[in-house]
């Protein structure tokens, strides 16, 4: 073999091997086309672990920023993001692309903007008993294709009540480049996808809002129409709790869907709320119960019952 092959076959070694490193390393954050069930380990962290790890970590305070700014402060270093940072706010309720995700040229210049890099761990936290926030952010997370992302079990009050130190200053961290992405289309539904398979048999759309809200009796939002979309079962998200406001154990977070008629967990499910935060929130509780295919319609009802051409149905029934 001449000395110019040997050139060019070393050459082309070296690309090979190049090409796999790098597809190796991106792995861990490239998107999944499906089946992404979650375990208490990927999922959750305990408010122990927590303060053990302040520091080494991102802390994304989820909840309202009267909250994070009020009397009993937050998590030292957390920094502020409620739901309303990754989604489309402009316009009003009704709009077609109001409350929806961020384009991904957007999302990642606001992650990169809390100092998420897509590399460093993130723990996220809301407060017991309130939308599911954490889990809202943390499910956009996913959606952008990094895993290592948990949220902080019990959220804020639990934190307190173990003793974790708390902080009134304001935090920021330092602006960091969020990894191109392209949103792994497994964890949404739009409206579109929604008015042409919600009332398919394979597919069972869940609405996790109160019941009130579920049966047409309130809009405490300003929705157009109340009510709730036809054949949509009322589970609020709220059931996923225990009275301590923690995440149900495996065993009774199973136990609670499977009385609730999900059965079937190969099933298509979508889960709704007003927005989606709600919505989230339960498809990730959904998928750490080991059900592998569960998406969020997002932006939820507020769009669908501002669309004249969808149907909606009113009362306890589906």
């Amino acid at each position: 073999m001449g000395l110019k092959t040997k050139r060019a076959m070393n050459a082309f070694l070296a690309a090979m091997l190049s090409a796999l490193v790098l597809a190796f390393a991106g792995a861990a954050f490239a998107a999944d086309g499906g089946g992404n069930a979650e375990t208490y380990q990927s999922l959750l962290v305990s408010a122990e672990w927590v303060k053990a790890n302040i520091g080494k970590v991102v802390l994304i305070d989820a909840r309202a920023q009267a909250l994070y700014k009020g009397q009993q402060g937050h998590l030292p270093g957390a920094v502020n993001a409620e739901w309303t940072y990754f989604v489309n706010m402009n316009g009003k309720a009704g709009d077609a692309t109001y409350g929806a995700v961020l384009d991904a040229a957007a999302m990642a210049k606001k992650l990169g903007a809390l100092g998420i890099d897509g590399k460093k761990e993130v723990v996220v936290y809301g407060d017991g008993g309130d939308w599911g926030m954490a889990g809202f952010v943390v499910c956009v997370l996913r959606m952008t294709g990094f895993k290592n992302a948990r949220i902080m079990d019990g959220g804020f009050t639990v934190y307190r009540a173990s003793g974790g130190k708390t902080d009134n200053k304001t935090a920021t961290n330092k602006a960091v480049k969020y990894p191109d992405f392209q949103y792994d289309t497994s964890y949404t539904v739009g409206t579109d996808w929604m008015k042409e398979n919600y009332n398919k048999p394979e597919v069972k759309v869940v609405d996790v809002r109160m019941v009130n809200e579920y049966t047409g009796q309130i809009k405490p939002f300003g929705e157009r129409r109340p009510g709730h979309i036809p054949g949509a079962v009322n589970l609020s998200w709220d059931s996923v709790y225990t009275e301590d406001f923690k995440i149900l154990p495996e065993g009774e977070l199973v136990s609670m869907f499977e009385k609730a008629g999900f059965t079937d967990k190969n099933q298509t499910i979508i889960c709704y709320d007003t927005y989606g935060v709600r919505g989230a929130f339960v498809a990730m509780m959904f998928r750490l119960a080991g059900y592998a295919n569960v998406r969020v319609y997002n932006p939820s009802y507020q769009a669908w019952c501002a669309d004249a051409a969808t149907e909606i149905t009113q009362g306890p029934n589906p």
